[in-house]
């Protein structure tokens, strides 16, 4: 079994009398499988190809919006959102004290939430844009079930299970809050005469609070729970969390209620300074910016390489999205300003934070892992490869916003797309190492039982 600091969520082995036993729902594993689909099949996809093609090199570059646009709404509804949905009902259900949400509500969710992600990839990037109007709108109404399904699990969840005082279910309440937004917010996808396309305001905010809210109480309240028992520490008090926490959720809010006014721009501003300043200070907090991860065993420690990158991400995108919040309130004149900063500090959040803490916490969460630190010769390309991969997007897809300007536009969309190569191998590497231990465990599982039965019959003949 593992010890404290290694997988401290939820030990997934059971000793019984000479045998070791998985007990666990593996319906995670299909929440799992789809978001790795819709992000090599989607938005890590349309990364590579969309800069392309708004220079032309590989498609029609009218129809680059769209591809942009499906790009960003399949990375938060099908990569981050489908796995922070399904580590979500998973973990939090265990968090509270309940019994795990059973698989007649998780796959029919998984059905859902899979709807209006598989309607983005197939036809948004594809169709005519008369087209595009019909099917935004078809996309918005399919979104509202799977969200406010996530939303309405975790309540109950929550509701019914323990209350203690703890980070992680404030947060959680919030990302359930979010998730019903989002419902909300999805009905105002598409105007009449959009063509398919949200308004380049409106699209900006609603990314940023799905990202900060839907998303990002999730990534906070997990973190909480379990990264400082990672790296010695005692989780964090409720009390040192409280401030951060409702920076980040107060600043997402006037984000939005600041697209729907031509008069807005200063009060998205301050919205993005509360959440950018939050962003800051919730990585030290509730995650790892240094140290090692002394609480973990040997051979799980490369993860943690992951989680620390992820948060320095997260600093680096916090301050950036301050920066452009100032900007913001000083400029006032409709436009948002500092829209390259923006940009840049989005997907640092995305490609740095998000991607790096999914591949980093699957690693140290799910119980398929767990078995597989019990194998020998795993191959370290599987490990470590996908970190590095994903170090070169950070640095090259908002370095392509910050510095485009100085190297020409087209210099910097062949960056950002192969930013999104990179991406999106290093994401192609992580779903064959999903694969293979997912195909190892029947046979992991019997060489622990027979293991167990061979040590049980070793005390019975000392005896």
């Amino acid at each position: 079994m593992a010890r404290q600091g290694d997988i401290p969520l939820e030990p997934p082995l059971v000793a019984g009398p000479g045998i070791v036993r998985v007990q666990e729902d593996r319906s995670y594993l299909l929440f799992i499988a789809a978001a790795l689909t819709s992000a090599l099949a989607g938005g890590f996809l349309l990364a590579v190809w969309g800069p392309l093609a708004t220079t032309g090199d590989l498609a029609p570059s009218e129809r680059a919006p769209w591809m942009v646009q499906a790009h960003g709404w399949i990375q938060l509804q099908g990569w981050a959102g489908l796995f922070v949905a399904g580590m979500a009902v998973r973990l939090i259900p265990r968090f509270a004290g309940r019994k795990p949400v059973p698989r007649s509500v998780t796959l029919p969710l998984l059905a859902a939430l899979c709807i209006p992600v598989a309607l983005r990839i197939g036809l948004q990037p594809y169709l005519a844009p008369e087209a595009n109007h019909r099917v935004g709108l078809i996309i918005s109404l399919a979104t509202v079930p799977g969200t406010l399904g996530v939303a309405a699990v975790l309540a109950f969840v929550l509701v019914r299970g323990r209350k203690p005082a703890e980070p992680w279910r404030y947060f959680a309440w919030a990302g359930a809050g979010w998730w019903a937004a989002w419902a909300c917010l999805s009905l105002y996808n598409v105007d009449d005469d959009s063509l398919g396309l949200f308004q380049p305001p409106r699209n900006d905010a609603f990314q940023w609070a799905v990202m900060l809210g839907a998303i990002g109480n999730f990534i906070w309240g997990v973190q909480s729970r379990s990264v400082p028992v990672f790296f010695g520490r005692k989780p964090p008090k409720l009390s040192a969390v409280a401030v951060p926490a409702t920076a980040l959720n107060l600043g997402a809010a006037p984000v939005v209620f600041g697209s729907w006014s031509d008069q807005g721009e200063r009060l998205a501003g301050t919205g993005f300074v509360l959440a950018g300043a939050a962003l800051v200070w919730l990585p030290p907090v509730c995650g790892a910016v240094w140290g090692r991860a002394r609480r973990l065993r040997p051979r799980a420690r490369p993860a943690a390489r992951f989680i620390v990158a992820a948060n320095l991400s997260a600093v680096a995108a916090g301050s950036l999205l301050v920066y452009s919040g100032i900007r913001m309130i000083g400029s006032g004149d409709g436009q948002w300003a500092a829209p390259f900063a923006r940009d840049a500090s989005r997907h640092l959040l995305g490609i740095g934070t998000i991607s790096m803490l999914i591949l980093g916490m699957a690693r140290l969460i799910a119980p398929v892992f767990a078995l597989e630190r019990t194998e020998n010769g795993v191959p370290r390309l599987l490990e470590r490869a996908p970190f590095w991969l994903l170090v070169g997007a950070v640095i090259l897809r908002p370095g392509a916003a910050l510095f485009g300007d100085q190297f020409g536009f087209e210099n910097r969309m062949h960056t950002a797309s192969l930013a999104g190569a990179l991406a999106w191998l290093a994401i192609a590497i992580f779903a064959a190492s999903v694969l293979r231990a997912a195909r190892a465990e029947p046979r992991t599982q019997r060489s622990l039982e027979a293991a167990a039965t061979a040590a049980a019959a070793r005390r019975k003949s000392a005896r």
